[in-house]
């Protein structure tokens, strides 16, 4: 055995049986610590719970999603209040259905419609709250935005073209032009509708207006307009309103009808005597009675002057009767054939005799302060040599009470000739009437 250590083999492991062992080197790394008690107890199952949660940080959200927030409150409750709203505007133009004729059911089957629109509109925050909600969201916006306009521009032009006219101020201008006498009357019947002239004589217009003059005194104010309609047929625009007018003796209801002919014209009139105004016939025969007397010519002035123009044309002198009778008559013919036509019925009728009976006789405006002229209707059967009983009619006018009667119209009905009766120089069949 050798002393020195260092000089020693080791003995071969394999032969020993033992374990060659290796220790560490100090530079290596240090062994890992054990693993705390609470991280190694085992769990129950394999499940994994996941949590989403918002990124947070030291003071709560963060300022971006506080404000998507805070908008989409605010989107929400506009969306509710959107959908109120457009259920009320439901119940509205439900509403305008009944008012707009030209509407009508279809308006009020939309006001429906719309009414169940605003119901779902009202439940569309809840939709909102996931991505595809707010997409639907979007799209139903902008599809009422489309939808609203749409309906708004029908209304609109519905209701242009029905646009009803205010006829209170023509109705006041013609309620005052028949309070002011036959002179205004005669102009307001000049610048009526043709319609009406064709329907309504001059004469019987006036004397229906002055007698309405006479009765309830004179127009004051209108009160209130009741109804105003206009409508549009074969003959064109026709307008009425509905008023209550209020005159010296009482309160009326009437109603005033427009033609459209280049302009509102009068087409009509009507008033309502108030129950308290009451008036018979034969007193409004009287107020308008030409005279006490109409068949004694020295008392009624209306009676001499027509029978002085019956004279003159018996005379041959119808060229001084066309002279003597006022423009309107004169525009209407010509001096030479007023003469010529008044030859042929004195042909045809004789010389004239004398008035039978007068069948009408009265006098219209002379009775007004505030216009002296009047007019004079005066329709007799008149006697001639060859046939009795011929209707005349006269009418007649003057500017003031104290004037003379100046031919205004002139009418002569020829009867037509017994069959053993002929006229010289003619075919035998006269003209049945004659107006002029």
């Amino acid at each position: 055995m050798s002393s020195d250590p260092d000089s020693k083999q080791p003995p071969d492991a394999g032969g020993s049986g033992s374990v060659d062992v290796q220790f560490s080197s100090p530079t290596l790394p240090a062994a890992p610590e054990a693993v705390p008690r609470e991280d190694s107890v085992p769990v129950s199952s394999g499940r994994v719970v996941a949590v989403a949660s918002e990124p947070t940080g030291p003071a709560g959200p963060t300022r971006s999603k506080r404000i998507t927030a805070a908008i989409q409150d605010t989107v929400s409750g506009g969306v509710e209040r959107l959908g109120s709203g457009v259920g009320k505007l439901g119940e509205g133009i439900t509403k305008v259905g009944d008012v707009v004729p030209l509407v009508g059911a279809r308006v009020g089957k939309l006001g429906e419609g719309l009414t169940k629109a605003g119901e779902s509109i009202h439940a569309l925050p809840r939709v909102a709250q996931t991505r595809r909600g707010r997409l639907l969201l979007r799209s139903t916006v902008v599809g009422f935005i489309l939808v609203f306009a749409w309906i708004t521009a029908i209304v609109a032009l519905q209701l242009r073209s029905n646009d009803t006219p205010d006829f209170r101020p023509e109705a006041e201008k013609i309620l005052v032009e028949i309070s002011q006498g036959s002179a205004a009357l005669d102009k307001l019947y000049e610048a009526a509708s043709p319609r009406f002239q064709e329907m309504v004589r001059k004469e019987r217009f006036i004397d229906d207006m002055t007698d309405l003059d006479a009765t309830v005194g004179k127009f004051r104010e209108i009160t209130a307009i009741n109804d105003t309609l206009v409508t549009t047929g074969p003959t064109g625009r026709v307008g009425r309103v509905s008023l209550t007018a209020a005159y010296e003796k009482g309160v009326c209801r009437g109603s005033i009808s427009f033609h459209w002919d280049h302009g509102w014209k009068l087409l009509g009139v009507g008033i309502e005597l108030p129950p308290e105004l009451k008036i018979t016939q034969a007193q409004r025969e009287q107020r308008v009675a030409a005279c006490a007397d109409p068949g004694n010519r020295k008392t009624c002035d209306v009676r001499d002057a027509a029978e002085t123009i019956l004279e003159r044309l018996r005379d041959g002198k119808a060229g001084e009767v066309w002279d003597a009778a006022t423009d309107v008559f004169q525009k209407q013919e010509s001096r030479a054939m007023f003469a010529d036509i008044q030859e042929q019925h004195r042909a045809a009728l004789g010389a004239y005799k004398r008035i039978l009976s007068v069948t009408e006789a009265k006098v219209i405006g002379s009775s007004s302060p505030t216009s002296p002229a009047s007019s004079a209707t005066f329709d007799v059967l008149a006697e001639f040599e060859r046939s009795s009983g011929v209707r005349v009619v006269f009418g007649l006018q003057r500017a003031e009470k104290t004037a003379p009667w100046l031919l205004r119209s002139f009418k002569v009905v020829v009867p037509n000739p017994r069959l053993d009766e002929s006229v010289p120089g003619d075919d035998g069949v006269p003209d049945a009437g004659t107006k002029h």
